[in-house]
């Protein structure tokens, strides 16, 4: 080592010790910081707003699982009786965590008391109440015109009321079906390093249930379903023979989970999700929330929902050269109209698609049968500054496919082109892209939709 060289290496450990003191000292206080036991998706996932009402202050606090002090903080009144309530008519504000549903406003509110401008609605009782006995209804989060009723603690029937000004500012973060408020007597707070640990073991039932789904493994998938749970009227054991069928039915099932957050709270925890589905039949792709009870050696799950996510109206990913829904419509009605459609199998072009690197998952919707469906995916690839074309060749799929879907074909690659051929008796009415990334988490679904 010469002595240019020993003196950079000497700096770089004196710069090295300087730090370590200040790096210790981040890394202790983050690991002994406090945040409500409530937050399990802290600095996790996609930033997610979260109100927390406590009781016991008669405040509400609006925290984002980026960062470990709330972000905003209003005064309000809770229910004139201590404790979660238990039963209708016993003035009490729930304790747990749920969702708003709708918003009511102007004439949609009772003229009986004194509501506000609007009313948020929650999904009180929820799976936990429900299952623990707990009964009652119209647990709203909700204004008053009388700034006096506000002053007084413990001064409603049950609902969480605040000034109307500053429901107008709350506002802001709540988004229907997505934002949880989570109502304590007083907030239980827990050091980060147990949030996470908390976290990471319901990660790891998220995954083992998601994996016995895509397995077709039914016992190890029903077996995080609470005894008592129901599907659409069904109890446990009619939902497993339904998934059964289902089962025997699909020939592959593959389920993505993206932007995940968890919230906890006592025995129980919420998970939150977006979740794509796709099989040989059908595909969708919606925003799920499951209710986990704490039980023996494992959580289970006690009650989910889903809210249909609609996908969006145009392809946006990474830098490259975009096509909208109107250019792929405007180029397919034109090929309509030539009869070049109609008459004779096609192509259909959708040129400079930038994937840089994603997974694309194809999927071909017709109004008959596909007899003579294939998707070739050409792909460019660079190495060393030589540009190099290779072609692979796609799944040709046999006449009768279920529901006039097709099967998915995966391709890795910086840029493609993708070119569909179809039987002339079949007519095209939808191309959806999915673009997965390496973590399939899924970045973009794109929908192209003929309906002319």
């Amino acid at each position: 080592m010469n002595w240019k060289s020993y003196r950079i290496f000497i700096l770089l450990i004196f710069i090295f010790m300087t730090m370590l003191p200040f790096l210790l000292t981040a890394l202790t206080a983050d690991q002994e910081q406090k945040i409500p036991d409530c937050l399990l998706s802290y600095r996790f996932g996609p930033e997610q707003h979260m109100l927390i009402v406590e009781k016991s202050t008669q405040n509400l606090f609006v925290y984002s699982n980026y960062n470990a002090e709330p972000v905003d903080r209003f005064k309000i009144t809770s229910g004139k009786n201590n404790g979660p309530k238990l039963e209708e008519g016993d003035m009490k504000t729930p304790e747990g965590i749920y969702f708003f549903r709708n918003i009511l406003s102007g004439g949609e509110l009772p003229k009986a008391d004194d509501y506000g401008e609007k009313a948020f609605t929650l999904n009180y009782p929820n799976p936990i109440d429900r299952k623990e006995g707990k009964d009652g209804s119209g647990i709203w989060l909700h204004g008053a015109f009388d700034g006096d009723k506000i002053n007084i603690p413990y001064n409603s029937r049950g609902c969480v009321v605040m000034k109307n000004k500053d429901l107008v500012r709350l506002s802001k973060y709540i988004f229907l079906n997505q934002t949880p408020i989570c109502i304590y007597n007083k907030i239980k707070y827990e050091t980060i390093e147990n949030i996470r640990e908390k976290r990471d073991c319901l990660i790891g039932y998220l995954k083992e249930w998601k994996s016995n789904w895509e397995d077709k493994n039914l016992d190890g998938y029903i077996g995080y379903y609470d005894p008592g749970f129901s599907y659409s009227r069904m109890n446990l054991k009619q939902f497993k023979a339904f998934k059964q069928r289902l089962n025997q039915r699909y020939r592959f099932i593959r389920v993505i989970l993206s932007d995940i957050n968890i919230y906890g709270f006592k025995n129980y925890h919420v998970t939150m999700f977006n979740q794509l589905y796709i099989s040989d039949i059908n595909h969708f792709y919606n925003k799920k929330i499951q209710y986990w009870q704490d039980v023996a050696d494992k959580a289970r799950i006690v009650d989910e929902f889903s809210v249909r996510l609609p996908p969006p109206t145009k392809f946006e990913f990474s830098k490259g050269n975009y096509i909208t829904i109107e250019e792929f419509q405007k180029d397919y009605l034109k090929q309509m109209e030539s009869k070049t459609i109609s008459i004779a199998p096609a192509e259909i072009h959708l040129k400079n698609v930038s994937i840089f690197g994603q997974t694309v998952k194809l999927f071909l919707k017709s109004s008959g049968d596909l007899s003579k469906v294939r998707v070739v995916p050409v792909l460019k690839l660079e190495h060393n500054g030589d540009t190099t074309l290779k072609t692979l060749e796609g799944i040709t799929f046999k006449r009768g496919a279920p529901r006039g879907y097709s099967q998915a074909i995966a391709l890795d690659g910086r840029e493609t082109t993708v070119v569909m051929r179809k039987d002339k008796k079949a007519q095209l009415k939808s191309l959806t892209l999915f673009l997965i990334n390496r973590e399939n988490d899924v970045e973009q679904i794109i929908t192209y939709i003929i309906n002319q």
